[in-house]
C-alpha cells in the first residue's frame, strides 16, 4: 500500500511538472517570435524572399502554370511561398474563381491597389498566414465571397484598410498586425456572420481598429485596439461575443454599437483613457445590449470608474456596466488554449494509470 501511495504521489508530481514544463517551453516560444527585428516585420524581403512578378489566377488551371506545389486538395494544398512582390500592377497576388485548396505565406506583397486578393474561392479552401502585405493603396489583404477562410499571423500596415473581408462568413482572423491603416480600419468584417476576430494588433488606424458591419453571431476576443478613432465599432450585427479585448487611448469610444445591432454581449473588457473628456468610454445606441456576464456578474474594466455603483454607457439605449470590475483584465491567450487541451488528457488518463497501478 504504501508503494501504491508513493507512486501516486509521483505520478501527480510528474504530470504538474510536464504542465509547467509545456508552458515554460510555450513562453519561450513566444519570446523567440517577438524577438524579430522592426525592420524585418516592416520588410520582410530582408529574410531573402525570392523576387517574382505579380500573380494572377482565374482558374484552378493557373495554378499548375505557375507551378507551385501541391494538387489542391485538403491534405495537399498548393502552396504559394516565400515570394517578395514588389510590383505597380493592381494587385500583388490576386486568386479568384477557384476550388482548390490553396496557402498564402511567408510572402511580401506591396502592389499598386491590394496586395493579396481573393475572390470567390470555393468553401473554406484560402489560408493566408505569415505573410505581409503593406503600402496598398485600397487593401493589404481583401477577401470577397469565399466562406471559412482563414487569416493568421500576417502583417498589413500602411494601407487604406488592413485585412479586409465582404460576403465571407464563418472566417478566421487571428494573430495578425493591422497598424497605421489610413483610410478606415484595421481589421474590416462585412457581411460575414458567425466570424473570429481574435488576438489581433490594430493600433493607430484612421477610424476604427476592428470594424463588424452585418456581420451577427461573430466573436471578437482578446484584441488590443489602442490610438485608433474607435477601439471596435459594431453596426447592424446582432448576438455578437465582444470579450477580452484591450481599448486603451481610442480618441472615440472604446467599443461603438450602432443602432440596429442588437442583443450582443460585451464583458471582461478593458478599457483605458478612451474618450477623455468624456462621460463614457463606450457608445451604445442599439437595443437589450448587456455589458456584462450574465452567469458571473462581471463586467468590464473602466479606468475612469469612481469605484461604486454602476458604469453609465453614452447613447440613446441607455445602457450601463451594472457590474464594472475593480482591476484590468489579463487574459493570457496562449496559456489558456494550452491548459484547455491539457486538462481533458490528465483528467482522462490519470484515474486510469493509478487504478491500474494499485491492482498490482
Amino acid at each position: 500500500m504504501k508503494k501504491s501511495n508513493v507512486f501516486l504521489r509521483r505520478t501527480i508530481l510528474g504530470i504538474i511538472v510536464s504542465i509547467l514544463l509545456v508552458f515554460t517551453i510555450n513562453q519561450s516560444s513566444i519570446n523567440i517570435t517577438l524577438s524579430i527585428t522592426d525592420d524585418q516585420i516592416r520588410n520582410p524581403s530582408l529574410l531573402a524572399l525570392t523576387p517574382h512578378e505579380a500573380i494572377e489566377i482565374i482558374s484552378d488551371d493557373n495554378f499548375t502554370d505557375y507551378g507551385f506545389p501541391g494538387t489542391g486538395i485538403e491534405t495537399d494544398p498548393y502552396i504559394i511561398e516565400g515570394y517578395n512582390i514588389s510590383t505597380t500592377e493592381s494587385k500583388g497576388i490576386s486568386i479568384e474563381h477557384t476550388t482548390k485548396y490553396f496557402i498564402i505565406r511567408n510572402c511580401y506583397v506591396d502592389a499598386l491597389d491590394c496586395g493579396i486578393y481573393i475572390d470567390n474561392a470555393a468553401d473554406g479552401t484560402a489560408t493566408v498566414t505569415n505573410s505581409t502585405s503593406c503600402n496598398n493603396d485600397y487593401c493589404g489583404i481583401y477577401l470577397k465571397s469565399s466562406a471559412n477562410s482563414t487569416f493568421t499571423n500576417n502583417t498589413c500596415n500602411n494601407n487604406s484598410d488592413g485585412i479586409k473581408l465582404v460576403y465571407s462568413s464563418n472566417s478566421t482572423v487571428t494573430d495578425n498586425t493591422c497598424n497605421n491603416n489610413r483610410g478606415r480600419s484595421g481589421i474590416f468584417i462585412g457581411n460575414s456572420r458567425s466570424s473570429t476576430v481574435a488576438n489581433n494588433t490594430c493600433s493607430n488606424n484612421n477610424y476604427e481598429g476592428i470594424a463588424l458591419y452585418s456581420s451577427g453571431s461573430s466573436t471578437v476576443t482578446s484584441n488590443t485596439c489602442n490610438n485608433n478613432t474607435h477601439g471596435i465599432y459594431i453596426s447592424d450585427s446582432e448576438f455578437c461575443y465582444i470579450t477580452y479585448n484591450l481599448l486603451q487611448e481610442n480618441e472615440d469610444y472604446g467599443v461603438y454599437l450602432r443602432y440596429n445591432s442588437e442583443n450582443n454581449l460585451i464583458h471582461h473588457n478593458t478599457f483605458v483613457d478612451n474618450n477623455l473628456g468624456g462621460t463614457s468610454q463606450a457608445y451604445d445606441d442599439g437595443i437589450n445590449n448587456t455589458w456584462y456576464d450574465t452567469a458571473t456578474q462581471e463586467g468590464n474594466y473602466w479606468s475612469d470608474w469612481s469605484g461604486t455603483g454602476a458604469y453609465s454607457i453614452d447613447g440613446s439605449a441607455d445602457a450601463v456596466d451594472l457590474y464594472p470590475l475593480g482591476e484590468p483584465v489579463v487574459a493570457e491567450y496562449p496559456q489558456i488554449i494550452l491548459l484547455t487541451l491539457l486538462l481533458p488528457i490528465v483528467i482522462l488518463f490519470l484515474p486510469r494509470i493509478i487504478s491500474k497501478k494499485l491492482k498490482k
